[in-house]
């Protein structure tokens, strides 16, 4: 599951579970809502595409707890 709070160009749904762009192409930084334990796996599916944006899916991992402070184009 997602954390609540995401980037101003992000909507959740499916509780949590599902995330999408809304608009823009910064403003789209999501997080779990729990930490990963060492060695954990975790999955990352991509269900449709935006034929208007063309570019790359980035996905990171913090060693911090929190989900502040991040780059600032990220969440506003």
């Amino acid at each position: 599951r997602f954390h609540g709070r995401c980037g101003q160009n992000v909507a959740l749904a499916a509780e949590g579970l599902g995330a999408a762009r809304v608009a823009g192409y910064c403003h789209g930084l999501v997080f779990s809502r729990s930490h990963l334990r060492p060695g954990e796996l975790f999955e990352v599916g991509i269900e449709a595409l935006d034929e208007r944006w063309a570019g790359s899916l980035r996905v990171g991992l913090r060693c911090v707890p929190g989900v502040s402070p991040v780059p600032g184009v990220s969440l506003t």
